[in-house]
């Protein structure tokens, strides 16, 4: 076999060469397509598994309801006593808003139908249905198996709660069905409704036996069946997970199912994807890449065989009749004369003058390897000042994602505060509205109890300070610059402080200067500054310390500062902690430079700095390693004291009881206002939302409308605007205690009559109803003919 391979011929030689180099190649490009193939498929059992889960819980959260309404409808007294002609219609009235149950009834241990809410389901006479039976038998919440009854035009899945508070002999069971054709519409909805993946795919949900309760698509056709043997699987399982089987229509799918034993309320829940859909961009993709390294594979075969024939067998054909003649002893005979810088003109001229061209070859392999050495080391520098760059973008990109994470930290806090500020506001506008209702059945002997709840309207007064200063710092309410009294702002803001930085252990000591200057700035922009100090100053004694706060005035001279020459109110935050270094001060204002690791955002100080440059003032820093750190905020000074304002006292005339209509998602609020207006002598109506609001708009024909902005489903500003469409003319007031509103909502609030922002006293609803009364069309006109007569 050796002397075989010796008699090869070159050109045989050169394509086994390539051969053998696109072999690796060709096997390595199958195998990372597989690969792909393989992930792919892979990922698509996970995805299943996943959807199901997702499913399952969305089944999961359809019991969790019908187990709500079961125990809500058991605590009615009605069910628990003698039966009366109204069980049905409570049961009615109870079952009308869930249209996914298609009935509601109450059976005694017997198995009779009490009461209903289809009055099929009494009249039912012979044996008691098994899905009956079981609910009669439950211990506590129970869900039954696929069932029907003539009362319903669909199939339902029964769920069971007994009674609580009764003996065996009265023994009483809630009994629910949830209408199965709901539930079709409902996982269609889902496959509709949901990602992209789901268009294709085969939603199923079975009972504990493998009754199909519904499908999507196909239910009609499907409900009521039992599985096929093969995917009773899915039913018996012990673990969740992906299964591949045949459905029912015949299609080939992969399922992500969850077992009824792994469901808590023994329900199977399956999703199945058609495998091919999914994998078709990666088949043919593969596809692609065969073709195209065929194409190459061929291409690079006639392409070699065609150069060996053309620039290798030729020349060696030659070189072999020469050395023929050699051998024959023709010592004349040289070896044709071709370009010295090919390969086989190289060997002629060694064969001509060995040593002339030993000694030629030598001097080109130094040149060539000192060629190469200036080549590495060219090439060397190009990775290098590339491999800096490379390092240059990543570390910018890091920065920018760390400050990507960052600003999403304070949108969300920013989130999160305005939702409690809106609840609390909604607390503290129950808590003020009742102390005003309360301070109204007061004697005037009663000096007592009125400067207790004076004191309580203070402590109210405070906590909505308190909120306003939480949206203030989390950006979520809109910033107006005025005229600030500094010295009152420190000393409002002394107890948040105190509260902030542990309290006796560090010491905080306030200098206000006489006779300050107002500043010209935000108030709450300069309070989430000096919080900002604060807390700085706090971390920056960790053993405790002093916190300085003073305030003076500053007149700035040309080129004293940066800022323009005048008056300046200067704040000072001063702290005797661990102070900073040369560097770190360099940088303190940097936006997301910090020291404080994982723990700091590196956004406090930048903040403090942005505001300040804003407000057309700046920034002082003074610090020394184990020194303390002092900065001095330098605000421009305003023209005039900002006026404070206090409230109108609204002369009222006598009048007939107005109609007014309040809503309010919060019962208490709504309670408390209802009771207000009631005082202030209005006729009340209420409404726990928007839309019962436009629907007791025609009948309760009132002359003014207070709307809640934050409301479910409606905002108090949408209710507004339908009402204006079906023609309610009158005055339309809106209280909130936080709104986040668009530029356009700003725009549709200023259209309406009156603000009320929570929490408000009865002072504040009093005159703003009489500010607002005189544009209720018909008590306008009587006020016309009164002031004419």
């Amino acid at each position: 076999m050796w002397a075989r391979y010796q008699s090869m011929r070159l050109s045989t030689r050169l394509l086994l060469i390539v051969l053998t180099c696109l072999v690796p190649i060709m096997a390595l490009v199958v195998w990372v397509e597989y690969s792909h193939w393989a992930e792919r498929r892979a990922q698509l059992g996970d995805l299943a598994q996943q959807q199901g889960e997702l499913l399952n819980g969305d089944i999961s959260s359809i019991a969790d309801s019908a187990r709500v309404l079961l125990s809500t409808a058991a605590e009615f007294r009605i069910f628990r006593r003698d039966l009366t002609p109204s069980c049905d219609e409570r049961l009615v009235s109870i079952q009308r808003d869930l249209p996914m149950f298609g009935f509601l009834a109450l059976v005694d241990a017997g198995g009779n139908v009490l009461c209903a809410s289809k009055p099929g389901l009494r009249a039912s006479d012979g044996d008691t249905p098994v899905w009956l039976q079981e609910a009669i038998g439950a211990a506590d919440f129970a869900v039954g198996r696929y069932a029907t009854s003539p009362a319903l035009s669909s199939g339902f899945l029964p769920f069971a709660l007994p009674v609580p508070g009764l003996d065996s002999d009265h023994r009483r069971t809630l009994v629910t069905g949830l209408d199965l054709g709901w539930l079709a519409q409902h996982l269609q909805q889902v496959r509709q409704t949901g990602s992209r993946f789901l268009a294709g795919t085969v939603l199923s949900l079975t009972d504990r036996d493998g009754t199909i309760l519904a499908r999507a698509p196909a239910h009609e056709t499907n409900v009521g069946k039992h599985l096929p043997p093969a995917a009773m699987q899915l039913v018996t399982a012990e673990q969740a997970g992906i299964m591949r089987l045949r459905s029912m229509d015949g299609t080939e799918r992969v399922f992500g199912f969850i077992p009824a034993a792994k469901s808590r309320y023994h329900l199977m829940v399956a999703i199945g994807f058609y495998e091919p859909d999914l994998m078709t961009d990666i088949n043919r993709a593969s596809l692609r890449g065969a073709l195209l390294l065929g194409a190459v594979a061929i291409g690079a075969f006639l392409m070699t065989l065609f150069v060996a024939r053309r620039f290798v067998g030729r020349p060696t054909r030659e070189l072999l009749e020469a050395a023929r003649r050699w051998r024959s002893g023709d010592l004349t005979a040289r070896a044709p004369g071709q370009d010295e810088r090919s390969e086989f003109g190289q060997i002629a001229t060694a064969y001509n003058d060995l040593a002339r061209t030993l000694a030629r070859r030598e001097d080109e392999l130094r040149v060539h390897a000192e060629a190469m050495e200036v080549r590495v080391a060219e090439r060397t520098r190009e990775l290098l000042v590339t491999n800096n760059r490379l390092q240059v973008e990543i570390a910018e990109r890091q920065n920018t994602e760390a400050a990507l994470v960052q600003s999403q930290k304070l949108q969300a806090v920013g989130q999160l505060a305005g939702g409690i500020a809106h609840d609390f506001n909604n607390l503290l506008a129950t808590v003020q509205g009742s102390l005003d209702l309360l301070s109204r059945t007061l004697q005037p002997d009663q000096k007592r109890q009125r400067g207790w709840i004076e004191r309580a309207s203070g402590a109210v007064f405070r906590g909505s300070q308190l909120t306003g200063r939480l949206l203030a710092f989390s950006r979520r309410q809109r910033l107006v610059v005025e005229s600030s009294d500094v010295d009152r702002l420190v000393r409002d803001l002394v107890p948040l402080l105190r509260t902030c930085t542990h309290g006796q252990r560090i010491r905080i000591d306030t200098k206000l200067g006489a006779a300050l200057w107002p500043a010209m700035v935000e108030a709450s922009q300069v309070e989430a500054a000096i919080l900002n100090l604060a807390l700085n100053a706090r971390d920056a004694m960790p053993d405790g310390g002093v916190l300085t706060i003073s305030t003076g005035n500053k007149v700035i001279a040309d080129g004293e500062a940066e800022v323009a020459a005048g008056d300046y109110v200067a704040i000072t935050v001063a702290d005797t902690g661990v102070g900073m270094s040369d560097e770190v001060a360099r940088r303190a204002f940097e936006p997301f430079f910090t020291t404080k690791g994982l723990s700091g955002s590196g956004l406090g100080l930048s903040q403090v700095f942005a505001m300040v440059r804003e407000s057309g003032g700046t920034v002082k820093l003074a610090t020394a390693p184990g020194s303390g750190t002092s900065l001095t905020l330098l605000l421009p000074r305003a023209a005039e004291m900002p006026k404070i304002d206090r409230p109108q006292v609204v002369e009222r005339r006598p009048q007939p009881k107005l109609p007014v209509l309040v809503a309010d998602d919060d019962p208490e609020v709504l309670q408390v206002t209802a009771e207000m207006l009631r005082q202030l002598g209005y006729s009340v109506t209420t409404a726990r939302c928007g839309h019962e609001a436009l629907a007791l708009l025609d009948a309760a024909e009132p002359a003014i409308v207070v709307l809640d902005y934050a409301m479910p489903a409606m905002t108090g500003l949408e209710a507004a605007a339908a009402m204006r469409t079906r023609g309610f003319a009158g005055p339309i007031i809106l209280a909130t205690g936080y709104a986040d509103l668009s530029e356009s909502e700003h725009f549709e609030l200023e259209t309406l009559q009156g603000v009320l922002n929570k929490p408000y006293t009865i002072r504040d609803l009093e005159a703003l109803l009489a500010r607002v009364e005189v544009e209720v069309p018909w008590f306008a006109e009587e006020a016309s003919l009164e002031t004419a007569s």
